[in-house]
C-alpha cells in the first residue's frame, strides 16, 4: 500500500484541530477531528491518533484477522480513557473529543473503524473486468456518521425536519462522554482502488459527486491528489479544517 496525506487550516478557522498518522509499512492510517474550545480539540485529536496508533503498532503484528475488531475497540477505548483523563487536569480541556476513523489494511483486505463524523470512502477506478466479481459502484461511503441528524434520518424523520446544525452534533465521539463502541466495515481492495479517509472539512464543502470528480480528473497524479482535494473544498469557502488520506492499492 501507499499513501498520501494533506491538511490545511481552511480559511475560516485560526488553529488546525485535525490530526492524521500514516504508516504504510505496518498498513495503519488515522484521521481525527477535534472538539472543544481554545486548543483543546487539538490535543484531543493528537492524544488519540498517537494512543491507538501506538496500540496497533505493538499488536497488530500477532494479532490474527479475526481479532482486529477487539483491538481496534481497545485502542480506541484506550484513547478514550486517556482524553477523559487528560480533560481533568486543566479547566480548558473540559469537555474536549475528537472524531476519529481507523484503517488497518492488510493484503487486500481493509479493516476499517470510525467514531463520529470523520469518513472513509471507497473510490473504483475502472469497473472490474471479472463478471464474476461483482462491484458496488464507483464511489461510495463505507462509514455512517455518529450525529444526532443521522440518528433522527434513520428513524424515519423527514430531512426537511432536520437542522443542519443537528448534523454536526455528534452521538459518539472518543474522550468525550461514554466510550464509543465504532462501527466496523470490511472492504475487499481490487487493484487500483483508492480508500478516501476525511474530516468534515472536505464534506462540508464538497458534495460526493464532487469528491468524485476530484478524484476521477486527478487520478494519473496520485502524490497531488490529496492536496488537490484540499484546494477544492477551500475553493468552496474552506469553512473548516480539512484533511484527507488517500491510500492506493497500486
Amino acid at each position: 500500500m501507499i499513501s498520501v496525506h494533506a491538511t490545511h487550516t481552511g480559511l475560516i478557522r485560526n488553529n488546525n484541530e485535525d490530526y492524521i498518522r500514516t504508516d504504510d509499512e505496518f498498513g495503519i492510517y488515522l484521521l481525527a477531528d477535534g472538539i472543544g474550545g481554545h486548543n483543546a480539540g487539538e490535543v484531543a485529536s493528537a492524544l488519540a491518533v498517537e494512543t491507538v496508533y501506538r496500540v496497533l503498532r505493538s499488536n497488530i503484528a500477532h494479532t490474527a484477522v479475526d481479532g482486529y475488531f477487539e483491538l481496534l475497540v481497545h485502542a480506541i477505548h484506550s484513547a478514550h480513557w486517556e482524553i477523559s483523563s487528560k480533560a481533568l487536569t486543566s479547566s480548558s480541556f473540559m469537555r474536549m473529543g475528537t472524531t476519529l476513523v481507523v484503517a488497518v489494511v492488510r493484503e487486500n483486505m481493509a479493516y476499517i473503524v470510525n467514531a463520529g463524523d470523520s469518513r472513509c470512502y471507497l473510490f473504483q477506478s475502472a469497473p472490474d473486468t471479472d463478471p464474476m466479481l461483482e462491484r458496488d459502484g464507483k464511489f461510495k461511503r463505507l462509514t455512517h456518521d455518529h450525529t444526532v441528524g443521522d440518528q433522527l434520518l434513520a428513524s424515519g424523520v423527514s430531512i426537511d425536519q432536520i437542522s443542519k446544525r443537528q448534523f454536526h452534533t455528534l452521538t459518539q465521539s472518543v474522550g468525550c462522554g461514554n466510550p464509543p463502541y465504532p462501527d466496523f466495515n470490511i472492504v475487499e481492495l481490487q487493484q487500483g482502488d483508492l480508500l478516501l479517509f476525511c474530516s468534515d472539512g472536505l464534506t462540508d464543502m464538497l458534495t460526493d459527486d464532487e469528491i468524485e470528480t476530484v478524484l476521477e480528473e486527478g487520478f494519473t497524479c496520485f502524490d497531488i491528489l490529496a492536496a488537490d482535494l484540499v484546494d477544492a473544498a477551500n475553493a468552496k469557502g474552506g469553512r473548516d479544517n480539512i484533511s484527507v488520506i488517500l491510500v492506493s492499492s497500486q
